[in-house]
């Protein structure tokens, strides 16, 4: 890591624990938008659709890295 203990450097951060990341970050907000769909029905559902989409985006990304790095 560079720096101190609190600082990091974007190069620091691997792109399969950024592919993570992004992975538990659609999570989250697919679990959010199921919260909230029981209230607000349609603001629900499009976080739930944000969510699904941002999450299997990183393993797509996973693929085509490991196509790339193969040539």
């Amino acid at each position: 890591m560079s720096g101190s203990e609190g600082d990091f450097a974007p190069s620091d951060i691997e792109p399969i624990g950024a592919m993570i990341a992004v992975a538990f970050t659609g999570a989250v907000i697919g679990l959010v938008g199921a919260g909230v769909a029981f209230f607000v029905g349609d603001l629900g559902l499009a976080l739930i659709g944000v969510g699904a989409v941002v999450a299997l985006s990183s393993p797509i990304a996973y693929v085509r890295l490991r196509r790339l790095r193969r040539s």
